[in-house]
């Protein structure tokens, strides 16, 4: 059991011992390059598992978890949302942030513990299971769940950089560029810090160009996936 595994598990027995959610899973996270299209292939598997009926039938319909972790995580630090949206927008408090912070108000909460709620918060989406956790670093904080399963959507930059100056309405291709590459160095550096190290392609079970399969497929095979991990 790693270091992360243990602290969350015991952050969890404090907080919620009365709660039993069986055998741990199943969950899917997708982690995505900016401008991959994520949203949409988790919201249609979880659409194609929940006609299929596939799935622990104790655990409810299937949910696509992403903006829960933001909403649940402020509840838990008695905060509202946009005063930890800082963390879901790849940014940290500087040091003399977190002093004026501590000392101006009584309801302050460190950038640490603000983190590490986040990050219990995920583990137990994942441990309630009939997940898909989109993002967030998802793929990191699950990795003990033996149901789970990690997708990763990338796709070639100039690519990506199209997608986002449709979305965005860009004038120039280099916002659209500028853009893209900041998410990306964003995402990097965000991950890097909730696995204490640098991360890589290890962490993911299957890796696919969304430039090469329609998200029909990429649903359908995900599941066969989830089916041979005995998920559902």
């Amino acid at each position: 059991m790693n270091i992360l595994q243990k602290y969350l598990e015991e952050r969890h027995k404090e907080h919620d011992t009365t709660k039993d959610y069986g055998e741990p899973g199943p969950v899917v996270t997708i982690s995505r390059e900016f401008g991959s299209s994520g949203k949409f292939l988790a919201q249609k598997l979880a659409f194609l598992l929940n006609e299929s009926k596939l799935g622990d039938t104790v655990k409810g319909k299937w949910k696509v978890i992403s903006k829960e972790i933001l909403e649940q995580s402020a509840k838990e630090l008695e905060l509202h949302p946009s005063e930890i949206e800082y963390v879901f927008k790849y940014e940290k408090k500087s040091d003399i942030d977190e002093v004026l912070g501590a000392l101006s108000s009584k309801y302050y909460k460190s950038d640490r513990m603000i983190r590490n709620t986040i990050k219990k918060i995920i583990y137990t989406f994942g441990l309630r299971g009939n997940v898909i956790i989109l993002g967030r670093g998802g793929e990191i904080l699950t990795q003990e769940i033996e149901r789970s399963l990690h997708v990763k959507l990338i796709a070639p930059f100039p690519w990506r950089v199209e997608e986002i100056k449709k979305r965005f309405g860009y004038e120039k291709i280099k916002e659209a560029r500028n853009h893209v590459a900041d998410m990306d160095k964003k995402r990097d550096a965000f991950k890097s810090d909730i696995a204490g190290k640098e991360v890589d392609n290890t962490l993911y079970d299957v890796i696919f160009n969304v430039t090469s399969f329609p998200f029909d497929q990429m649903s359908e095979t995900i599941m066969h996936m989830m089916e041979l991990k005995k998920m559902i």
